[in-house]
């Protein structure tokens, strides 16, 4: 509109130059009618190619235009390329490439989300998204500008997280790649919307990654899940000491059961059925008393004069 007006204001001086040249030609001929003339020819030159650049605009990739003028929204899109419009016309430009939230150097936002047992979990997470060129109509007029789809998308991530939270307990927290496609499908459904003036539903923009970054149960329950992991590790462990002290006595209650007198005399048999073979000189000679050591070779050195 501005290139109109400054073409419009270009054409009137330019007249304004070729009607004075017109005149001072009349009344006296000269170099001044001449240039005067020049002047207006020039001016409207300016004039004409201001008209002509404020009808055509130029799309760049990864946008795509919406023209309107005088409280009308064209329903086409003007996708990427040259474009010649009305030259009133006002162009509003929308990027359609891959969007993230939260963006690179903003802050993290925590939501807070409800389980089913309606206990308070510390969610945080991310997603990418990206606008449908030919819905960019729909959205200026239903939404508005890219801050205000921003707006729009913020409040579907959340709305999506915790009505997709309020489906799992707390006990379903390691199920993470559940619940975020839960979250992720709830989301994209929540950027489906319905037009104030009636008509078809249309998508504000569509989910093309979703992360779960953190799902935190609140401090008291995690303290508690750490008690009873440890409790369940020292019952683990009382557990084991109590099989150790069952099997030694059991060894020991064999040991006892084997070692009895007639077991001991009979390895003193086999003992000394094999010593007949042997340079051995100690006997273990079974006694009521006991088991004493029968040492050959000291008895003999003790027996010699």
């Amino acid at each position: 509109m501005g290139k109109l007006i400054a073409g419009a204001v270009l054409l009137f001086i330019a007249f304004s130059l070729l009607l004075t040249a017109a005149t001072v030609r009349a009344q006296r001929p000269g170099p001044a009618s001449n240039l005067l003339r020049v002047g207006g020819y020039v001016l409207g030159a300016l004039a004409i190619l201001l008209a002509l650049g404020s009808a055509m605009v130029v799309i760049d990739p990864g946008e795509v235009g919406v023209r309107h003028a005088f409280g009308y929204v064209e329903p086409s899109p003007l996708l990427a390329g040259i474009r010649f419009v009305s030259p009133w016309s006002e162009i509003e430009r929308y990027s359609t490439r891959e969007e993230q939230w939260p963006t690179r150097g903003e802050q993290i936002e925590a939501i807070e989300a409800l389980s089913s047992e309606q206990m308070g979990m510390h969610v945080e997470v991310s997603i990418r998204w990206q606008i449908d060129p030919m819905q960019a109509p729909k959205i200026f007029t239903e939404i508005g500008d890219e801050n205000q789809i921003r707006g729009a998308v913020l409040n579907a991530i959340r709305k999506g997280v915790r009505d997709g939270m309020v489906q799992y307990s707390i006990n379903d927290i390691a199920k993470r790649t559940q619940i975020a496609n839960t979250m992720e499908g709830l989301v994209d459904s929540a950027l489906v919307t319905t037009p104030r003036a009636g008509g078809g539903k249309f998508r504000i923009a569509t989910v093309t990654a979703f992360f779960l970054r953190d799902l935190q149960p609140p401090a008291q329950v995690v303290q508690a899940i750490n008690n009873k992991i440890a409790q369940e590790q020292q019952i683990e462990t009382e557990r084991h000491r109590v099989e150790v002290a069952r099997l030694q006595t059991e060894q020991q209650r064999l040991l006892n059961q084997t070692l009895s007198p007639e077991a001991l005399t009979k390895q003193w048999i086999e003992v000394l059925h094999d010593m007949k073979s042997s340079n051995n000189l100690i006997i273990f000679v079974p006694t009521e008393g006991g088991m004493p050591l029968l040492n050959i070779s000291e008895l003999r050195k003790n027996l010699k004069p």
